[in-house]
């Protein structure tokens, strides 16, 4: 497979929370993420007609192209759509891989599950989520309010550096907070696609 298909398989990968370098032609998942983790990311793509293999640190792809509409089907898999499977456990050897971490990535919504990947990362901790399913707005929601200045921060960086389908703000609740979209024209239909446009430019800012 080019250089260039790779890159946009990557890139699809990382827009449904699985977060992953490209290295010696490898898919690398990021040292976030648990044993669990990569199975979910295998199973995810076994879904597909994909040729791949365990390397030393990630998942080599075998197959020579990329079929039609194979991105799409990755970013928007939903756990529904993807049937389990006893991967064997066949982790990469050289992998580094966080022992602590029982976040499933499958059960996120896709439309946020990489944004809600990147805030934990960094240490916002998520609480709740929901990507609207095309009905509402998208929420993230934080029991901690000590978040509020951080968070704050980064939509303004955001902001001046990009453009976003929706507007994002922090409504303060009871317990915690939430960090919400808000449409710009109120006969405007929510999109998820657009969510998921806005959450991986912003995960992508967080992670520099």
């Amino acid at each position: 497979m080019n250089k260039r298909n790779l890159l946009e398989l990557r890139d699809s990968i990382r827009r449904r929370g699985f977060w992953v370098d490209l290295i010696d032609g490898e898919f690398v998942l990021d040292s976030w993420y648990s044993k669990s983790n990569f199975n979910e990311l295998v199973r995810l793509l076994n879904q597909f007609p994909l040729s791949i293999v365990i390397g030393e640190k990630g998942i080599r792809v075998t197959s020579d192209s990329l079929p039609s509409g194979l991105l799409d089907q990755i970013e928007t898999a939903s756990r529904e759509d993807v049937e389990y499977s006893n991967t064997g456990n066949l982790i990469p050897p050289l992998w580094n891989y966080n022992e602590g971490n029982d976040l499933s990535i499958l059960e996120l919504d896709y439309g946020i599950a990489i944004l809600v990947f990147a805030l934990n990362k960094v240490g916002l901790q998520t609480s709740m989520s929901c990507d609207g399913h095309g009905r509402k707005e998208a929420n993230m929601w934080f029991n901690h309010r000590e978040y509020i200045t951080e968070i704050s921060k980064l939509l303004s960086i955001a902001s001046k550096e990009n453009s976003f389908a929706y507007d994002w703000e922090i409504i303060k609740e009871n317990v915690g907070f939430a960090l919400t979209t808000r449409k710009r024209l109120a006969n405007e239909a929510w999109d998820v696609s657009k969510i998921q446009d806005d959450v991986f430019t912003l995960s992508s800012i967080i992670l520099k």
